[in-house]
């Protein structure tokens, strides 16, 4: 069996919209957060916080649901196209390939709103998991659908595929992935990409 991960934040949901409209929201309303480029490191480019904890506040008490669960899909039609690919993948001969959805950096009350998101969607994913490491990642998966850079920080397990979404924070990585797609919906439309995650 193939079993491919794919991570919600940046592929799934798009979680940098999200972060910065409720950062308007509670501390600078002038933001024009809806003119801003979803796709760069928000908080080195955007968001100013007085502190750690501050960060961490906004993300894991105060607005948990408003981020994690009210969060919109990177694409209007990505929650369909999901589970017609899931359709096509259950019908595939001579093929064994599990989809999985992951979420890292989840603590307590994001978790639950995680769960919300995937029900709004109509994920029919069958298995979700909240990982508190990368080794738990790659435990559970052969390839990782991620736009996150720690995949690169330390060597991938022997035979393990990271198929990047790309992104300007990540751009550096881009010759290191095996794998590169601007979008989830690319790597759906792509008629060939189990083959090329098995090469």
């Amino acid at each position: 069996m193939l079993t491919i991960g794919i991570e919600l934040n940046h592929v799934v949901r798009n979680i940098n919209r999200q972060i910065l409209k409720n950062y308007a929201k509670e501390f600078d309303p002038s933001l024009e957060w809806e003119d801003l480029d979803d796709k760069v490191d928000i908080f080195k480019k955007y968001l100013k916080f007085e502190s750690k904890y501050e960060k961490n506040n906004f993300l894991y008490i105060d607005y948990p649901f408003e981020i994690f669960g009210a969060c919109p899909a990177m694409d209007k039609n990505l929650p369909r196209d999901i589970n017609n690919w899931l359709a096509e993948i259950e019908n595939m001969e001579d093929e064994d390939i599990r989809i999985i959805f992951y979420s890292l950096d989840e603590v307590a009350l994001t978790i639950q709103s995680s769960y919300f998101f995937l029900s709004k969607i109509g994920s029919r994913v069958r298995k979700v998991i909240f990982p508190t490491n990368l080794d738990e990642v790659w435990k559970e998966c052969d390839a990782v659908i991620t736009a996150r850079n720690e995949f690169f920080e330390k060597e991938k397990p022997e035979g393990k595929k990271i198929v990047l979404i790309n992104r300007e924070f990540n751009e550096q990585h881009k010759d290191e992935a095996d794998l590169n797609y601007d979008s989830l919906s690319d790597i759906i439309t792509d008629n060939n990409f189990f083959n090329k995650v098995k090469e």
